[in-house]
């Protein structure tokens, strides 16, 4: 098998695409290995001699922004699809398991350093391998280390329970829809193309329904089957759309933004997980990723009275009233913001509602299918915030959602 040779382990490349990422003696490799921090000092030097490939040409492709040097390797635990590792205190790397798999990461992490957008980490470079049979892929990501950061599916549940206990009113939909806009207006800046047409659109996301609909059993399932008439309404309802298309984050909820202190940063551009990688790099338009962050604010909701172990109807009532004002506030901001970069029409809000819709589906399908546990937090948001349609379903006493036990 055709293998990258580092100091203290190796890439080898399986014949499936996968990358096994493998210590000095052969084994899955973790931070203190050494291999992470051979990858890194590659990045950071901008050559690649100090690596051998076994196959084709090995490439680092730096930035212009400076970095420490230190190497020495710190785990990372939340990274489940990828090896990521902390370098000298201040960098990450990431190392991909599949090939091809950070290739638009790369893209695109280059595009939004040459523009300087300051919502994201700082980004040095990433290691690339010129294979004879497979191209050019992207094997590493070097990224600047952002310190006392949470995800959004901590911090934003915080500020959600807190004002239900009597804090202040979140303000940080604002900031999201402000951070969206500002990315996407650097994203849009290469030649924008033309839409996905309704008709495309409204198939697509009509799919993702049966899926659901189909993988969904238990209590979740009545309930979503008795909101399966509005759901498919609003999926049908998906208009033409005159907005451009572009390259878009792709997998844009609040687990990928962190925050330290007031600001707020932009992960991972892999694209949607879901998706397979060719249709995972297809433009779309802004709607996309928006309705995709919009509906993790009802998420956010579901993860809230978990944390407070509230099954209320007034107090479940609150927290979903809070979701859809937090996403009319996300979306008057991401207007503001995007219109001060001069894309006025960047966003049709018209494409929102059967977008949002089918995320949520999207996020039943996807707890069904790796992640269980999360099947929750979906679920309620469906059941709160789609309509149940009483002239196609029997008129009788539904399972009452509940969360899960903290």
């Amino acid at each position: 098998m055709d293998e990258v040779k580092a100091a203290h382990g190796c890439l080898r490349l399986q014949p499936d695409g996968g990358l096994a990422v493998l210590d000095s003696r052969g084994r899955p490799a973790a931070a203190g290995s050494g291999l992470a921090g051979d990858l890194a000092a590659a990045v950071l030097s901008g050559e690649a001699g100090s690596l051998t490939a076994t196959a084709g040409e090995l490439y680092a492709v730096r930035t212009r922004l400076p970095a420490g040097g230190g190497l020495e390797e710190t785990a990372v635990s939340v990274d489940m699809t990828n090896l990521s590792v902390v370098v000298g205190g201040d960098k990450i790397i990431k190392l991909v398991r599949q090939w091809s798999g950070a290739d638009r990461s790369a893209r695109l992490l280059a595009r939004l350093a040459d523009a300087g957008v300051e919502s994201v980490p700082g980004y040095y470079g990433s290691l690339e391998w010129d294979h004879p049979e497979q191209g050019r892929g992207t094997l590493a990501l070097l990224s600047a280390l952002i310190p006392d950061a949470d995800d959004g599916w901590t911090w934003a549940a915080d500020d959600v329970v807190a004002w239900f206990r009597g804090g202040a009113l979140p303000d940080f939909p604002s900031a999201l829809g402000r951070l969206t806009a500002e990315v996407h207006a650097a994203l849009i800046a290469a030649e924008p193309l033309p839409g996905p047409g309704a008709a495309e659109a409204r198939a697509r996301a009509d799919g993702v329904l049966d899926v659901a609909l189909a993988l969904t059993d238990g209590d979740a399932g009545i309930r979503l089957e008795n909101r399966a008439g509005h759901l498919r309404d609003l999926l049908a309802a998906l208009p033409e759309t005159g907005a451009p298309a572009f390259d878009l984050h792709g997998d844009l909820h609040v687990g990928q933004v962190l925050r330290s202190g007031d600001r707020y940063w932009l992960l991972d551009f892999d694209g949607d997980p879901q998706l397979p990688a060719a249709e995972r790099d297809r433009p779309d338009t802004a709607a996309r990723d928006v309705a995709h962050l919009a509906a993790s604010l009802d998420m956010v909701a579901s993860v809230a009275a978990k944390r407070l172990q509230t099954d209320d109807p007034r107090s479940l009532d609150r927290l979903y009233g809070w979701a859809a004002e937090a996403q009319a506030q996300l979306v008057r901001a991401y207007h503001s913001a995007a219109a001060e970069s001069g894309f006025p029409d960047l966003l049709d809000e018209a494409l929102l509602p059967g977008l949002t819709a089918e995320q949520l589906l999207r996020e039943l399908i996807y707890a069904h299918r790796y992640l269980p546990r999360w099947q929750y937090a979906a679920d309620g948001a469906i059941t709160y915030r789609f309509q149940r349609d009483f002239s196609r379903t029997p008129q009788t006493k539904e399972p009452v959602w509940t969360p899960p036990a903290s």
